[in-house]
């Protein structure tokens, strides 16, 4: 087995402490959680084109918790497919397992969300539940995030690294961005439902790396039959 890097419990020990910081300021109405939420809500909703509500919009519609636990459950199906069946153990786990935890967290904190709190404001969505962590963010993080840790774990292609971390950025940040335009959740909602979520998604990844690794070294592969081995090549044929 391979030793476990270090940088995975790192990122989940911070994200952890970002995650814990808010829980804590939210439950207990610290000053700090308003002078986050209030200037970030005013910067993003002081101008809302249309072009960029319908974008925001469509953002927020790809991230709803239960889209993002059938990616996770089709990403997993895909990873067995291809024979990388501990890839798919992992992909489970972080995805579809680690998303309820966020449910939990909803309804033990139950803060109201913003246009509950103040009848004035009006979302641009229809949404119902409680407000801290955000459910979108979380789940966002968490299925982006296994994709950035797989790509670059099972693809040899550098350019195919880069292409997938990038749309996965782009589909994490953009979502955040759109819970808080649309004014379902605060900042802080989103901040801690997106480090809630690293923290959970980089200790599994740090738990499962010696088995990860054990049998499965780097190599994205296509099904083939098992007369049919390649010994070489971006792709390279490593049955489980």
């Amino acid at each position: 087995m391979k030793k476990r890097p270090v940088y995975p419990l790192i990122i989940a020990a911070l994200s952890g402490l970002v995650f814990l910081i808010l829980l804590v300021g939210v439950t207990t109405g610290q000053p700090f959680i308003l002078a986050i939420d209030k200037p970030v809500i005013a910067a993003l909703i002081a101008n809302r084109p249309a072009w960029l509500t319908a974008l925001l919009i469509g953002f927020t519609t790809l991230g709803e918790p239960v889209s993002i636990v059938i990616l996770g459950l089709i990403l997993a199906a895909v990873l067995y497919y291809l024979r990388k069946k501990r890839y798919a153990v992992f992909a489970f786990i972080s995805i579809v397992l680690l998303s309820g935890g966020n449910s939990l967290v909803k309804h033990l904190v139950r803060r109201p969300r913003p246009f509950i709190a103040d009848p004035a404001i009006t979302p641009l969505v229809h949404i119902g539940g409680y407000s801290f962590p955000s459910g979108h963010a979380s789940g966002t993080m968490l299925f982006w995030g296994t994709v950035i840790l797989l790509v670059w774990s099972l693809m040899a292609p550098a350019w195919a690294k880069w292409t997938f971390t990038s749309l996965s950025l782009v589909m994490i940040i953009f979502t955040d961005i759109s819970r808080i335009y649309v004014q379902v959740h605060y900042p802080t909602d989103v901040l801690a439902g997106a480090s809630g979520a690293l923290a959970g998604l980089m200790l599994i990844w740090w738990l499962m790396w010696p088995w990860l690794t054990a049998v499965t070294p780097t190599g994205w592969h296509l099904r083939r039959p098992a007369d049919q081995r390649f010994s070489d090549g971006p792709y390279r044929q490593l049955d489980e």
